[in-house]
């Protein structure tokens, strides 16, 4: 549904706030974390499936953990940070300063449980924070919440066949070790639509 000038200025826009959000992380567990945004995907309800098959994150096929929230009121929705299960761990364990042994019973700890929410925390209140700015907003959040689901069996759990959804790829790198993540937004049509046309706007006030 983006053309390429507005995906561009989404990913430009948004990458200052994730910036900021790295500082934050990079600050509570005194260790530096780059996060950039890779790729952004916006689908629509009718969107071509071969193409989100073709863009999809690659890790959309197997056990992933996501930290959600729900924000609302005038632009709503639910917002998820979403990692395949052993990266996870494994950023919970770099954060941490400890040593990552992989999965050994498929469980997550009440450690990672706590990490996984944290991190979220931090993470989708600043994309949120930064689309309520473009949009000129106030945004109300819940609580995140930690969950495990497996794509694609349970993918119809996150995603809303009736609902526009912005994913974007984002890239966790501490130690020299990158971590491959994803936010999946979900919202309705006049979310969507007042989203594409604040895009619209700060184009036409950067280029004219």
């Amino acid at each position: 549904m983006l053309n390429l000038r507005q995906e561009d200025a989404l990913m430009e826009y948004m990458s200052v706030f994730i910036g900021q959000s790295a500082s934050l992380l990079s600050e509570m567990v005194d260790k530096k974390i780059e996060i950039t945004i890779p790729k952004i995907l916006l689908l629509a309800p009718d969107s071509d499936k071969e193409e989100y098959n073709e863009l999809k994150p690659a890790f959309f096929n197997s056990h992933v953990v996501t930290s959600s929230i729900e924000f609302g009121k005038i632009f709503s929705g639910v917002a998820r940070l979403v990692f395949p299960k052993d990266s996870a761990q494994k950023l919970v364990c770099l954060c941490m300063g400890e040593e990552y042994e992989g999965i050994s019973d498929g469980n997550l700890t009440d450690t990672d449980h706590d990490a996984i929410k944290e991190i979220g925390n931090v993470l989708l209140n600043s994309l949120l924070g930064c689309l309520g700015n473009l949009l000129e907003i106030k945004m109300d959040y819940s609580i995140p919440k930690v969950h495990i689901y497996f794509f694609p069996e349970e993918e119809e759990d996150i995603f809303d066949n009736n609902a526009h959804i912005l994913i974007i790829c984002n890239s966790f790198t501490i130690a020299d070790v990158c971590i491959e993540g994803a936010v999946i937004i979900v919202f309705n049509v006049e979310s969507c639509t007042e989203l594409i046309s604040k895009i619209d706007e700060v184009l036409v006030e950067a280029y004219g």
